[in-house]
């Protein structure tokens, strides 16, 4: 245990272990809690939530690669959310969630006060529970939502689901990170994703490695990259099939933005934007994968 965080993967939890996690929780003396591919018995998983919900200072849970894979533990979950309101960041990847398993977290993460960050990577998600998340990703001028969204290999998905989720992009004010690599997503729905970008005001961040995409879905990024402001600082795009010349251009795109949603800006307007070539920004498109941290 360090400071604030417990962090653990991979291993069999006895029965004690869990106690002493518990009690950590209850004292509010544990802001980062990893039990990352970890096994435990229902009952202590039991203990562990009640334990999360009455938690003060809980700010990252990461339950990924199957610790919550049943609906009952799921159930679990949803009702210790309910309680907390310190959580900011939930991770789940890996875990068979499911759109029925999505829709019973999905109020209790719609309610949560604080949460920003949600992982739901390979998570067996279909388009059904796209129209689930779409609603914490609440239009301009509604309540807060998701600042940072995962959804890496739900390929289920189809051009339905993405088609609603860029929708839900674009109307979004808070969203900032999104991950979507390997999933199917194509040459058409990376036209819908450039839309969605151009429409967005915080959108930085996006990595759609490994997903289909050609130099036809790519030079659709790159006129609209060309043509509209855009916050947009790290692109992945590796793994897809695009020319290196495009690829240059794209990250000369980048290179040259100014971000008009400067942080420093309480809000962008566009006479606030410069002309695209003006800009002076170093973001970079990362062409090479990064280590995955699940």
């Amino acid at each position: 245990m360090l400071g604030g965080s417990i962090q653990i993967s991979g291993e069999e939890l006895a029965t004690l272990e869990v106690r002493d996690i518990c009690e950590s929780l209850k004292t509010n003396s544990i802001k980062l809690l990893s039990l990352r591919g970890c096994k435990l018995e229902d009952k202590d998983f039991r203990k562990l939530m009640k334990a999360v919900g009455q938690c003060g200072s809980l700010l990252q849970l990461n339950l990924n690669l199957g610790v919550a894979n049943d609906q009952s533990r799921v159930t679990l979950l949803a009702d210790a959310l309910n309680q907390n309101r310190s959580l900011e960041s939930l991770f789940l990847h890996g875990t068979q969630l499911g759109d029925v398993g999505l829709g019973l977290l999905i109020k209790s993460l719609a309610h949560h006060p604080s949460l920003s960050c949600l992982d739901v990577g390979d998570c067996l998600i279909t388009d059904t529970g796209i129209r689930l998340l779409v609603t914490l990703l609440p239009p301009d001028g509604a309540k807060a939502g998701l600042s940072e969204l995962t959804l890496s290999a739900n390929t289920a998905i189809t051009q339905g689901g993405w088609s609603l989720l860029f929708c839900a992009i674009s109307a979004s004010s808070r969203l900032k990170v999104l991950n979507i690599d390997y999933n199917n997503i194509g040459d058409y729905e990376a036209g819908l994703f450039a839309v969605s970008l151009a429409g967005s005001r915080s959108l930085h961040t996006v990595d759609i490695e490994g997903c289909g995409i050609t130099d036809k879905g790519a030079m659709v990024i790159l006129e609209m990259l060309e043509n509209y402001p855009t916050p947009l600082r790290d692109l992945v795009l590796a793994g897809n099939d695009i020319n290196d010349a495009i690829l240059d251009d794209i990250e000369n795109c980048l290179r040259m933005d100014e971000d008009p949603y400067s942080k420093d800006k309480e809000e962008w307007s566009p006479q606030s934007a410069r002309p695209i070539l003006n800009r002076t920004k170093s973001p970079k498109i990362q062409q090479q994968s990064a280590p995955a941290m699940f």
